[in-house]
């Protein structure tokens, strides 16, 4: 290889010694213009810049030639080969040892390996049948010597260069195709095909293994794309469905036969009315939701060779056409929808025109439209409330969350075991009212998500005494200082019950500071003062901000607490606070001696640490705890490192 490697840069493309074991597949050319030709195919390694950006490989086939004397190896040993073609390497036969020019021929027009190229290179491995008639099936006779079936492997699109080991034409599996008897299959020119009566393209040549009969493999194409385009697949199927009506067909047939390339609207087809499933009259007589089991049509698929279908179980609306030889004056009036179709119902044998389920006032799916679709799961058991609340629901067309300026308009049925911890409230000032802790807490949408606020809130019970005159006025009056959510019925009592809370007087509903007041009755202290206290300052904090509230803290919240120093008024202590099992933080507990009866000393302490901690980011106030041992009150503070707060102002002064 020393006397080749001299030679490299002679040729324009330089030469390669490639192993052996590169190639497989090697048969031997007994004819043809050259002779002692091998074939082989040749695994060519590659960097896929593309996608993966990694080394990968791929089959190419290739030509290999002896050289005769290697020793005396010079360019023109390879001239005979060299135009039209193309050398590659060089590689060496270890049984024989003969060293091996690898090359291919190249067509002479293109100066490359083209497409004829690879048609030739093929022809050794076919004769007399161009497509094998095992590769067909599912045949249905149309007429006299013309016979649909479809083709396993599909035509030739183009080259497959990127598959690894086996590199062949890209084809369109399954394709639908048509075959047609050869009248003179000894004469086969392009005038056989003149009695095919519609555009097409001829993909080759069959022959009955039976009859012996040779024939044409064709399929329809579309005159104006010149290819079968997404019109052709409509067409084919023309023959497997009707709507028993001529004018409905004419209308879809038309409509479908216009859409050439990408589908960008959903397309219009016949749908059997056995596609639906739930379905709920929502207007009488004309207008119904449902289910559409199949969902619409999104883009052809190849492989199956039908249509790939998108939002399968997708909510529709069917609306009955008032006169079906109008169908396309009716179809326009309904534009704002997105028409998919038209089914008829079996049992009225009224057509229906298939729609998208959007809200009329809003032209989207507005949220009144995710209530609507929610009417058949659930029920009061009484048509005067099932009424209400569903109409309540349907005004509200709001596409995001519910404001709680709108929760009166955003009533719900509520089953009656969502409720735990339910009281009576004997000194209540709304007449007999009990609370409860409700799991799900109110609903709300965020675009097309459902979700829900405040899982496990506080809310109140109140019986409703007259069901038949609950109406929007007496709604809106008592929603001026509640904050409704829906109603719900005692299986025991079988009395219909309103769910409702106070809201903050100042914001008109529940804030941050109704939420704390809500909570007042589940902690204490043990002193009024200090209980005051916290409760005031959380009643001044009325938006859900970032800022960190004073709260009671039970003393068994903490964990490894460790003493660090006196302080002026007490000890100070390091602790872990664990919230439900879980790590939160560490905290510096700051005792006061003696302050089993609070003093002012320690008021104004914890007023210091209050106004302090949320104007300046220095220490955070948390809380207050008290100990169970010494019964001492102590501040829950941030943890600081370089000293306390005293120290941290002094060196302010000082500064």
């Amino acid at each position: 290889m020393e006397r080749i490697d001299i030679y490299e840069k002679i040729f324009k493309k330089k030469l390669k010694w490639i192993p052996q074991n590169r190639f497989y597949d090697i048969k031997y050319i007994a004819e043809g213009r050259l002779r002692n030709i091998y074939r082989a195919n040749m695994i060519e390694e590659y960097i896929d810049w593309i996608c993966s950006r990694q080394r990968k490989n791929r089959m190419k086939s290739v030509l290999l030639k002896g050289l005769n004397d290697p020793n005396n190896f010079t360019p023109n040993s390879v001239n005979e080969i060299t135009i039209p073609h193309e050398i590659y390497g060089i590689t060496q036969d270890p049984k024989t040892k003969i060293y091996m020019v690898i090359w291919n021929e190249i067509c002479e027009r293109c100066n490359g390996i083209c497409n004829t190229m690879r048609f030739e290179q093929n022809f050794e491995n076919w004769t007399s049948e161009w497509i094998p008639y095992d590769r067909l099936y599912d045949f249905k006779y149309l007429a006299k010597d013309r016979i649909e079936a479809n083709w396993i492997d599909g035509c030739i699109v183009h080259w497959d260069y990127n598959n690894e080991f086996n590199a062949d034409w890209k084809r369109d599996r399954h394709t639908i195709v048509f075959l047609e008897n050869l009248d003179d299959p000894d004469n086969v020119t392009l005038k056989s095909f003149n009695k095919i009566p519609v555009p097409h393209a001829v993909y080759g040549i069959t022959q009955d293994p039976k009859t012996k009969s040779y024939m044409v493999v064709w399929s329809e194409i579309c005159e104006k794309c010149k290819c079968t385009c997404n019109s052709i697949h409509f067409r084919q199927n023309f023959k497997n469905w009707t709507s028993g009506n001529s004018d409905i067909d004419k209308f879809i047939k038309e409509f479908q036969l216009s859409i050439h390339n990408n589908i960008y609207r959903e397309s219009l087809e016949w749908i059997p009315y056995d596609r639906f499933c739930d379905i709920m009259r929502i207007e009488k007589g004309k207008k119904y939701r449902a289910n559409w089991i199949d969902g619409c049509i999104n883009t052809w698929d190849d492989n199956n060779q039908n249509w790939g279908r998108k939002n399968q179980n997708m909510f529709v609306i069917l609306k009955s056409l008032d006169n079906p030889k109008n169908i396309r004056l009716e179809v326009d009036k309904i534009r704002a929808h997105e028409v998919y179709g038209i089914t008829k119902d079996p049992k009225t044998n009224n057509y229906m025109v298939v729609l998208n389920d959007i809200c009329e006032y809003c032209k989207r799916i507005c949220s009144a439209i995710h209530f609507q679709r929610d009417f058949k799961t659930w029920t009061s058991g009484n048509s005067d409330i099932d009424n209400f609340i569903q109409n309540s629901q349907q005004s509200v067309h709001k596409h995001d969350r519910f404001k709680a300026s709108d929760s009166f308009r955003v009533l719900e049925w509520v089953p009656y075991d969502r409720f735990y911890d339910i009281k009576y409230i004997p000194e209540s000032k709304y007449g007999k009212v009990y609370k409860a802790n409700w799991i799900d807490g109110y609903a709300c949408w965020y675009v097309n998500i459902s979700q829900r606020n405040r899982k496990n809130m506080i809310v109140n019970l109140n019986k409703l005494n007259d069901t038949k005159n609950i109406t929007f006025e007496f709604l809106n009056e008592i929603t001026k200082h509640y904050e409704v959510y829906g109603i719900t019925q005692d299986p025991e009592t079988k009395n219909y019950i309103v769910i409702w809370n106070e809201v903050c007087e100042k914001c008109k509903y529940i804030c941050r500071a109704k939420d704390f007041q809500n909570n007042f009755k589940n902690w204490t202290s043990g002193n009024k003062d200090i209980d005051k206290f916290i409760q005031s300052v959380q009643m001044s904090f009325h938006e859900f901000d970032t800022k960190i509230v004073l709260k009671w803290i039970p003393y068994n919240e903490f964990c490894n607490i460790k003493y660090i120093a006196r302080g002026g008024f007490g000890e100070v202590y390091s602790a872990e606070r664990v919230i439900n099992g879980k790590y939160d933080k560490l905290v510096a507990l700051k005792g006061l001696n003696n302050s089993k009866n609070v003093t002012l000393e320690f008021m104004n302490e914890i007023t210091l640490h209050n106004k302090i901690g949320n104007s300046l980011p220095i220490i955070r106030f948390y809380g207050i705890t008290q100990d169970p041992e010494t019964k001492n009150y102590m501040m829950v503070l941030e943890y600081a490192k370089d000293g306390n707060l005293r120290n941290y102002l002094n060196e302010i002064k000082l500064g």
